[in-house]
């Protein structure tokens, strides 16, 4: 008798063992994933990276679990994109910008008044072209392209006047993203470009290192710009575009079916992100005015015509991208 209780005993043991044992296994099983994310929980890029790591877990039925560090807390966009290069960091959120340091051929998404609008975006993403320019992009940044994120048009911000032309912009200092192509076109228009980082900026407006700066309207009404600059020209000199992108050696990771759902997440998550962009954008003006900020529309000739000559710059140097260029051009 004493025997067979043993046995059962063993084998009851022996039963939630294994069962713990499954457990463990399944949770090594599990990806835990870091994302970058430079702005607050509240900006819309953000939003787009938590919808898009919670979309992918359901995809995964929870394999793969993406935290996302918003606010800078895993270091600047250059820091996390070099993380990433590495294969030290998995998953950012991050802009063409920056990105364009990496990888080059990303500095198309950067020149001045190619990119017009949402509508324009979305199509040229569905051209053979755009599939070659993320092939490039690849094989430059060594990141797998899952996707981009609109925020909309960059404007300009000062303290000092309102802007209806180039000239207008002459003596104002504006602080531009770590981009040489940004630094170029708000040289071009007028301005005094001053790269800092974005984490430095008001208090850079305070001690007067910088007259005002640049950015789409959700982003400056998120850091109530209207505190400090009290000017807005709407010269929509760049579509602003940030991207999903995961480092190689954590996308080799992945299975052909955890790929295919990030992408398929991507998609999902973008048809949200372009309500909610368009929403920010129209509550964002709408702050700036009711904070006695004074908002002129220029007439935005003089601003291209400006700008040209980097655009004609980044051909020379990069002289295969011009039919891709004229492609997203003719979809205006």
């Amino acid at each position: 008798m004493r025997s067979l209780r043993g046995v059962v005993a063993l084998m009851v043991v022996g039963g939630f063992l294994s069962m713990g044992f499954a457990g463990l296994a399944e949770a090594q099983d599990v990806k835990k994933w870091r994302m970058a994310a430079i702005l607050a929980p509240d900006d819309p890029m953000t939003m787009h990276a938590v919808d898009w790591a919670a979309r992918v877990k359901a995809k995964t039925n929870g394999k793969i679990d993406i935290t996302v560090f918003d606010s800078g807390k895993l270091g600047h966009e250059r820091e996390t994109t070099e993380q990433m290069q590495t294969g030290a960091l998995e998953t950012g959120i991050l802009t063409g910008a920056v990105l364009a340091n990496f990888a080059p051929v990303q500095g198309l998404y950067n020149l001045p008044y190619v990119f017009v609008n949402t509508k324009q975006c979305l199509a040229f993403d569905k051209t053979p072209e755009a599939t070659k320019l993320n092939g490039l992009f690849e094989a430059q940044a060594k990141m797998k392209m899952i996707g981009f994120f609109p925020e909309g048009f960059r404007h300009i911000m000062n303290s000092k006047k309102a802007v209806n032309t180039p000239a207008d912009l002459k003596g104002l200092k504006i602080r531009v993203m770590e981009n040489k192509i940004h630094v170029a076109s708000i040289n071009a228009m007028g301005a005094t470009a001053t790269p800092i980082s974005w984490n430095e900026v008001i208090t850079s407006i305070q001690t007067k290192v910088i007259d005002g700066f640049e950015n789409s309207i959700p982003t400056l009404a998120h850091v109530k710009a209207w505190d400090l600059l009290k000017n807005l020209a709407l010269t929509s000199h760049f579509y602003d575009v940030g991207f999903v992108v995961v480092a190689k050696k954590a996308w080799d990771s992945l299975t052909p079916a955890e790929q295919k759902a990030m992408m398929e997440a991507q998609s999902e998550a973008l048809q949200k992100s372009l309500t909610i962009i368009e929403d920010h954008d129209k509550k964002g003006l709408e702050q700036m005015k009711a904070n006695g900020v004074t908002i002129t529309t220029p007439n935005l000739k003089p601003f291209v015509a400006a700008v040209k000559p980097v655009q004609d710059n980044f051909l020379k140097d990069f002289p295969d991208l011009k039919p891709i260029v004229d492609k997203a051009i003719s979809l205006q």
